[in-house]
């Protein structure tokens, strides 16, 4: 299990990434896949609180850029939030974005929603594995809670390294 504090915050700058739970058998791949995990792991939790905070709730998430590009990690998303995960043809959201707002702007089309319908085309849709989606469901909570006890150790590295 990898747990994502590469950049500490400010007022925890003793915080830092670690990587648990390996031995022998491991192998760099076994490295890749825990941070591909570990970075779904931590979007749950952001995209939990979020939907929590505007009481909002999704039913399939669209995953845009360079890592959108990996089978693998669309198949993690899909596992870790148990619901469909979107690939688009166009994976450059900022670029699509902008060209919607022009559309909009030269009035080719008469509202954002009719944009989207028009411009967006789902290339790929990955559903979740039931085996995957629950040993998911058993790391978050240890994941979600493993800094409770990183913490104190990684303060007394810290006052010796920093």
């Amino acid at each position: 299990m990898t747990i994502l504090n590469w950049l500490a915050n400010v007022d925890a700058r003793y915080q830092k990434g670690i990587m648990i739970g390996f031995d022998g058998r491991h192998t760099r791949a076994h490295i890749y896949r825990s941070i591909l995990e570990a970075v779904a792991m931590t979007m749950k939790g952001h995209v939990a609180d979020m939907c929590n905070e505007v009481n909002a709730s999704l039913d399939k998430i669209i995953i845009t850029g360079g890592g959108s590009n990996s089978d693998l990690f669309m198949q993690i998303f899909a596992d870790v939030f148990q619901m469909p995960v979107c690939r688009n043809e166009v994976n450059g959201a900022a670029g699509l974005g902008a060209a919607i707002c022009a559309a909009v702007a030269a009035d080719v089309y008469h509202s954002f929603d009719d944009a989207i319908k028009n411009m967006v085309r789902i290339k790929d849709t990955f559903t979740p594995i039931a085996e995957n989606a629950a040993v998911y469901e058993k790391m978050l909570p240890i994941y979600t809670s493993v800094t409770k006890y990183t913490d104190p150790i990684l303060q007394k590295t810290y006052e010796i390294f920093e």
